[in-house]
């Protein structure tokens, strides 16, 4: 069971800051109790009954979710994205609740391979949506026909993209509802990784 919530210095300012649950419950661990020991005669009886000798502990410093579900490791993505050579766009600060997609380059169309929850939040839209698609369907509502011409800020993404060069626009988009937004969409090509994928994060955010 958490505690409560821990209060931590948050430097030269007064407000406390609230952590996560994983680390609210990794800093109040205790080892899980152990099972009472049995009796020689109790041990050989199981042994008899081809019962197991030993007893899975339930550990609560397992938080479920710290590990990747979505079979990319975004972390060492995004490793990669902040120690990129020579970068042309300055990021900012990041933390987990941002808006990002990562699209391969290397598959016909460039399609969404994962997206962070915060791009589902931004956009209205959920992963069986968009997973597999391109990101251009955030250029015109749901229901309606793409645009018949490229606007200005998409064929600047697209020379980005082909010549493997970083890219910021400001583009009008849809969200899942309809509603119109400025996006401020970051677009960093990597180089392909070992299994031979290209991949281009991107970074969204309505201005």
């Amino acid at each position: 069971m958490l505690g409560a919530p821990i209060m931590v210095s948050s430097g030269s300012s007064d407000l406390p800051l609230q952590l996560n649950p994983w680390e609210d419950q990794a800093l109040n661990y205790g080892f899980p109790q152990q099972p009472p020991a049995h009796s020689q005669a109790e041990n050989n009886n199981n042994n008899n009954n081809n019962a197991p000798a030993w007893i899975q502990l339930p550990d609560p410093i397992i938080y479920p979710g710290i590990y990747s579900a979505s079979g990319f490791d975004v972390m060492g993505i995004l490793l990669r994205v902040a120690a990129r050579p020579n970068p042309s766009i300055d990021l900012g600060p990041l933390d987990c609740s941002v808006s990002l997609t990562l699209c391969d380059l290397s598959l016909p169309n460039a399609p969404i391979v994962y997206a962070s929850p915060g791009f589902y939040q931004l956009t209205g839209y959920s992963a069986p949506e968009i997973m597999g698609r391109n990101c251009r369907f955030l250029q015109n509502p749901p229901e309606m026909p793409p645009p018949a011409r490229a606007s200005e800020p998409v064929a600047v993404m697209r020379r980005a993209i082909r010549s493997n060069q970083e890219v910021r626009v400001h583009i009008v988009n849809y969200k899942k509802d309809g509603t119109s937004f400025t996006n401020v969409v970051t677009i960093l090509p990597l180089w392909a990784d070992p299994s031979g994928h290209h991949f281009a994060v991107g970074f969204q955010a309505e201005l």
